[in-house]
């Protein structure tokens, strides 16, 4: 995984997370104890965008790193 592609992934999930954060500050400034579906979706929605995004990370780096180490000459 080359610098560009870990700098995408991880601007796309410092968007994720801050969505998350907004989304919540909203929840507790503006809906107190009474939720609204809109607002909860949305927090939701942004928390898994992150999860996935670290889902998606760790998968790949596992994949180059079980690569690296079965093209990796073996020695006695």
């Amino acid at each position: 995984m080359d610098n560009s592609e870990i700098r995408k992934l991880l601007h796309d999930l410092s968007n994720a997370l801050n969505a998350a954060k907004i989304n919540a500050y909203l929840l507790r400034r503006m809906h107190g104890e009474t939720l609204d579906k809109e607002t909860v979706d949305g927090l939701d929605s942004s928390l898994y965008d992150a999860e996935k995004l670290v889902a998606d990370f760790h998968r790949r780096v596992h994949a180059e790193v079980a690569a690296a180490a079965a093209s990796a000459p073996v020695t006695p």
